[in-house]
């Protein structure tokens, strides 16, 4: 079957990230433990309504530092918070090959700031016609509410339509709406398993 439409996730496949960077920074920073401030750092009543765009970054930043007491002003936080990404050039090639073929869209679960850095500093952003995120668009992946936005939003059928996630739960979940998952784990078993579907890269 032909497939008109691949929806790719972003963090741990188009793009490396390293979120336990701005932890141990923090940690080290303000002598805590690094597990402390993990739970801080993705405390449901934060980052989780940071990531739905419940709240603002400032809202997000002043928690973290109300919590942890951090002396980061706003301009430093944002910096640091942002510096954690770097493209996946393998899998960047194969989104390259897909284009042209196949209407490529991005479904990806991010904040504000992650998602204004990486519009404009990680390029191959722009091999995607839209870029589906959770805070612009108040739901979250594995809710499968996400996925059929994004099949909403492109005018094709689950069937159609192919997901790329490196997260199993998240391909599950995909998967319950009727999407043919992928689960990434290297650019090469991802290209090897899309041509056993049928894709000509």
């Amino acid at each position: 079957m032909r497939y008109t439409l691949v929806i790719c996730d972003l963090g741990g496949v188009v793009v490396h990230f390293d979120s336990d960077r701005v932890i141990h920074q923090m940690a080290q920073l303000i002598g805590r433990s690094f597990d402390e401030v993990q739970r801080v750092v993705y405390h449901p009543d934060l980052l989780l309504s940071f990531e739905l765009g419940r709240i603002r970054p400032e809202a997000y930043y002043q928690g973290l530092k109300e919590k942890l007491q951090i002396p980061w002003t706003y301009e430093q936080f944002v910096r640091i918070w942002n510096d954690i990404f770097s493209e996946n050039q393998d899998v960047v090639w194969v989104v390259e090959r897909l284009r042209g073929r196949h209407r490529l869209l991005a479904l990806t679960n991010t904040n504000e700031l992650h998602l204004a850095y990486l519009k404009a500093a990680v390029p191959s952003l722009s091999l995607f016609e839209a870029v589906i995120a959770s805070c612009e668009v108040g739901l979250r992946k594995p809710d499968p509410q996400i996925y059929l936005l994004a099949l909403q939003r492109a005018g094709v059928r689950p069937h159609e339509a192919v997901y790329i996630d490196d997260r199993p739960e998240l391909v599950d979940a995909g998967r319950s709406v009727g999407l043919v998952g992928v689960r990434f784990e290297n650019s090469q078993q991802l290209e090897h398993d899309l041509r056993q579907l049928g894709f000509n890269i």
